[in-house]
């Protein structure tokens, strides 16, 4: 009847009624207009479809990729993957609760992906004029400027960003 679950911001683990906790995922996520319940063969289905076109863009783009990105993405389709899993994170430093909703695709097919396309984008980060790589950069870089009197530095956070995008104009 309960469930434990990590809090969001990585605050600890949380107990919670297993019953409230599956209504409030319905009600915030699931049966909401940006989610659609697909059974066990039709999600199978469209991850066989993936998998065939990822197959087609690697073998595409072959000449392209190192030897060593071949075999690490040869390798990845011999695994026997899983379906990803849908659960939600209760933010419970928000009043009322909420869950943030999260996708996890670890050791499924799209992990395999995900992983090769954050370290390609890693490297290219440092090529972006605006990249700062943590807080840690900011304070030393701005330590070393002289900024107007008066002038004041300030932060910004979005909130339920990716909820609130819709998601043909994101």
């Amino acid at each position: 009847q309960v469930i434990i679950r990590a809090r969001d911001k990585n605050l600890g683990p949380v107990a919670m009624n297993l019953n409230h906790y599956t209504q409030q995922i319905l009600r915030e996520h699931l049966l909401t207009t940006y989610y659609q319940q697909l059974s066990k063969d039709s999600a199978n289905h469209k991850m066989d479809l993936i998998r065939i076109h990822l197959k087609k863009l690697i073998n595409q783009n072959q000449n392209i990729l190192s030897k060593a990105e071949l075999v690490y993405f040869q390798r990845g389709f011999q695994i026997r993957h899983r379906l990803p899993i849908f659960y939600g994170l209760p933010k419970i430093h928000k009043n009322p609760l909420s869950l943030r909703p999260v996708v996890s695709t670890s050791n499924s097919l799209l992990a395999i992906f995900s992983v090769w396309i954050d370290r390609k984008m890693k490297s290219l980060l440092p090529l972006v004029n605006s990249y700062i790589k943590n807080s840690t950069t900011i304070i030393n870089n701005l330590r070393h400027k002289n900024l107007p009197e008066g002038a004041k530095v300030f932060t910004a956070d979005a909130t339920s960003m990716y909820t609130n995008i819709d998601t043909s104009l994101g």
